[in-house]
């Protein structure tokens, strides 16, 4: 009995990190029973379902991470904490690469190291970290920063064009005018440079009017290359032709800044108007919803970017189970 007992097999234990990304080869030990001496078919490659988690989540949860911090208010309000967590990420993914090709280097110079998965997993971190970061970097820039740049001033509804001035109103993030407000193309006047920066005054009222008062325009329209330049009147920017629209939203792009000034210097003296405290605005119907939807796309984008990338890491470990499986066939 005792030598019977002898000729079982023992059972392994694995360790469990060793556990965490092992993948199980081929078995070569003869079960009991077996004819001594005979070789036994190789079995298939047998794959722990940790391991292929790991393959899954850890890359899809470092994209999700670099995504977020990348895209969001946090960036904003705190972007020196901001880059703190983006360094923090980019150091532990560079750990995993070093890590594993410091197994890779000790395979090459013949050390039997175990199959694992660990190389997967790091090249697979440093591919979702890139993605996470270029597309974070463009739904920012297209989408959150604009959103907040605008949620952070103040939103003034029924402004009187006329009698409102804009030192009162520098604050502003978007505006909405009194009924009756409308865009005076006759006044418009364009600023040609390398581009043709347009402008159109905002009013209730003729301001041609026989007054001994110069009229004071704070208020005007904006846009680029929707005009033909210093002859004025055909100003065509936004939404110029719809009978609805009396807001805007103001322009916070300061490097634009100088050249809707000059062309408003222009319109002052062609028109003899008068301009205080110039206020720029992209002319819309609903510049309050438009902001909100910069926000809705922002995080529909980050949504389906989760979403995508989860499939997509999955698919890419079921091609690599797909491709071991195939060379252990051969």
């Amino acid at each position: 009995n005792t030598s019977l007992l002898s000729q079982l097999p023992k059972c392994e234990f694995a360790h469990p990190i060793k556990l965490a990304f092992e993948m199980a080869g081929p078995l070569h030990r003869s079960g009991y029973g077996a004819a001594p001496g005979l070789p036994v078919k190789p079995n298939r490659p047998r794959f722990c379902i940790l391991p292929l988690l790991y393959c899954v989540l850890v890359p899809w949860a470092v994209f999700c991470a670099a995504l977020w911090v990348r895209s969001f208010r946090l960036r904003y309000l705190h972007p020196a904490v901001a880059h703190v967590v983006e360094a923090v990420i980019w150091i532990l993914a560079l750990c995993l690469q070093f890590f594993a090709l410091g197994r890779q280097a000790r395979r090459i110079h013949g050390e039997k190291v175990d199959p694992s998965w660990l190389n997967f997993v790091a090249v697979s971190v440093l591919v979702a970290l890139v993605v996470a970061m270029l597309l974070g970097e463009h739904n920012f820039q297209a989408n959150m920063e604009p959103y907040y740049d605008v949620v952070t001033l103040q939103t003034y509804v029924d402004v009187d064009p006329v009698n409102a001035r804009g030192e009162k109103l520098m604050d502003a993030g978007r505006l909405v005018f009194k009924e009756g407000s409308y865009l005076d193309l006759k006044h418009s006047m364009g600023y040609k440079d390398s581009e043709t920066w347009c402008v159109a005054p905002v009013t209730t009222r003729h301001l041609d009017d026989n007054s001994t008062q110069l009229a004071v325009v704070d208020f005007w329209a904006i846009g680029k290359n929707c005009c033909s330049g210093s002859k004025g009147g055909d100003f065509k920017c936004g939404s110029w032709s719809t009978r609805f629209a009396h807001g805007g939203l103001r322009l916070l792009n300061e490097a634009e800044l100088p050249f809707y000034r000059l062309a408003v210097h222009q319109a002052e003296a062609a028109f003899n108007l008068q301009v205080q405290h110039p206020i720029f605005l992209y002319w819309m119907p609903e510049p309050i919803e438009e902001v909100n939807a910069y926000s809705i796309s922002g995080h529909r984008l980050f949504r389906h970017a989760v979403i995508f990338y989860f499939w997509f890491q999955l698919s890419l470990v079921f091609l690599a189970v797909l491709f071991i499986s195939q060379l252990a066939a051969i």
